[in-house]
């Protein structure tokens, strides 16, 4: 035999072990988890890999359990269909929205199966709630324990998640990754939740709580590949805002619908600090002499641009009382497009604090882009005026002109598309963790 005899074997140029060629095999796994089944040739021109390089990987993930021969099968070998061998398994995602828990099961591939709802309380006045006069200590040790004013939020986050539960287990579809999207920063370890309206002024130990209140959900972490995951749900929005924006890494996410909530990215990478407290946008304490806030500071963007306060300012809080802060907040957009005084007095105030905050963090971040989401995204002229009513004047106002601000293209969902995503490569990423 000579060198290029078709008669000579293919020796697959991956001997190692798995765990060596993560990367390579993530591309893999990552195609079969988005498009299905595929041959050896297939996935070779999908993830630009040479045919050696996918005999060996395939070889090793099939040994490994990750993939199997697909049930249509034919051919020899290197022609047989191949698919995820857990490719059954589905993520459950869940956060509070406006008005409402949610709850959705989906696939790994993030095609979503079924959601579950659940209605929030209404929240009281924003003039009548709670200050807190302590300054905020942030926990590094188990506690966290939910207050009344949690416990609405919890159970109705609870009902929703058992529900998701519940319909994955009748299909027969193992979970593979429980997320709980929060609008607050996650800090400590164990984590817990600080600065969510939903939840009140006092940290809140979230999965903790969920834990207690959902029967078995112990049992299905205990067979998760990894365990529950908290996570912003400002980030998981960004997240996918980033996709739209290709070449721009630097990112900074505004969104003023369920509070004041924000996320940064620097080089792709979310900016979450040494706490667990980066882009706390809305607890900067920007407005002098202000009102005191639940975090314990004085003069937080929260107690001047919150939805509630600017609904309450707008005399519109008997309307959200009565048919939802979602409905309210169509309603505030509709008044100031109608140049309604008294909503768009309240929604210009806190349009001139959203942008003096900007003045602040821009400069410290330096943004390529400013992203602005929910209802804010339909009144980024304002911010951006406000931003720029005090900019430097230097090199002829080039300075004043940056960044560029753009409105959030990802929708109401964005957050689950988001976590899904997130939950798929953080699941990939190691693909041992999808044996079977």
């Amino acid at each position: 035999m000579t060198p290029g005899d078709p008669t000579v074997p293919t020796v697959p140029t991956i001997t190692g072990p798995l765990d060596v060629h993560r990367e390579q095999s993530a591309l893999v796994v990552e195609h079969l988890v988005t498009h299905g089944s595929a041959t050896r040739s297939e996935l070779a021109n999908a993830t630009g890999l040479g045919r050696g390089t996918i005999a060996g990987l395939t070889a090793r993930l099939l040994d490994a359990g990750v993939i199997r021969p697909s049930d249509d099968a034919h051919g020899d070998g290197r022609s047989t269909p191949l698919s995820l061998s857990g490719g059954d398994r589905v993520l459950v995602t869940a956060r509070l929205t406006l008005d409402e828990a949610v709850a959705t099961v989906a696939s790994l591939a993030g095609d979503e199966a079924a959601r579950f709802t659940e209605p929030l309380p209404p929240p009281p006045p924003a003039s009548q709630a709670p200050a807190k006069t302590q300054a905020l200590r942030v926990p590094t040790a188990p506690g966290g324990a939910a207050s009344a004013a949690a416990a609405g939020p919890l159970n109705a986050l609870a009902t929703v998640i058992g529900r998701a539960v519940a319909r994955a287990e009748r299909a027969g579809h193992r979970i593979a990754d429980v997320t709980v999207l929060v609008d607050g920063a996650i800090v400590g370890s164990p984590a817990v939740v600080i600065t969510d309206p939903r939840f009140g002024a006092e940290p809140v130990d979230v999965l903790g709580a969920l834990r207690s209140r959902v029967p078995g959900l112990e049992a299905v972490e205990a067979a998760l590949p990894l365990p529950m995951q908290l996570v912003p749900a400002a980030a998981a929005a960004a997240s996918v805002e980033l996709e739209a924006l290709p070449g721009i890494g630097d990112v900074l996410y505004l969104d003023g619908d369920t509070g004041v909530s924000a996320a940064a990215f620097a080089g792709h990478r979310p900016l979450t600090g040494a706490h667990g407290l980066g882009a706390t946008f809305g607890h900067l304490p920007i407005v002098p002499g202000g009102l005191r806030c639940r975090c314990g500071q004085q003069g937080c963007l929260a107690t001047i641009a919150a939805p509630d306060v600017v609904l309450e300012r707008a005399g519109l809080f008997s309307y959200a009382a009565s048919d939802g802060r979602a409905a309210a907040l169509e309603e505030l957009t509709l008044r100031i497009a109608e140049a309604e005084d008294r909503a768009r007095w309240s929604w210009l105030d806190a349009a001139h604090w959203i942008g003096r905050t900007l003045q602040v963090v821009v400069p410290t971040l330096d943004p390529a882009v400013v992203v602005i989401g929910g209802y804010w995204g339909g009144h980024i002229g304002d911010i951006q005026s406000a931003l720029q009513a005090n900019r430097p004047t230097v090199g002829g106002g080039a300075i004043s002109a940056i960044p560029a601000f753009s409105r959030a293209v990802g929708g109401p969902d964005a957050a689950f598309v988001g976590a899904r995503r997130q939950a798929r490569e953080r699941l990939i990423a190691d693909p041992l963790l999808l044996v079977g």
